[in-house]
């Protein structure tokens, strides 16, 4: 398996008030690539395919630099 196909790529940014914590998950490469090479926060979860290549992410953090936007 590779990525997921382009019509199911997704990045979801949620902010928890009860734990006061962003959560966000994605699964578009360019957004993985970003969060792997520039770590805001610990790695919670991370899907891999059968070769190893990491397909989908998901990690919390407390604060979310004002910097980080995706859509560059």
């Amino acid at each position: 398996m590779a990525y997921y196909a382009t019509e199911e790529q997704e990045t979801v940014i949620v902010y928890e008030s009860a734990t006061k914590l962003w959560d966000i998950y994605t699964t578009v490469p360019k957004h993985i690539k970003r969060l792997k090479n520039d770590p805001i926060a610990s790695i919670s979860n991370m899907e891999k395919d059968n070769e190893g290549k990491t397909i989908g992410l998901r990690l919390k953090v407390a604060k979310l630099p004002s910097s980080y936007i995706f859509n560059r």
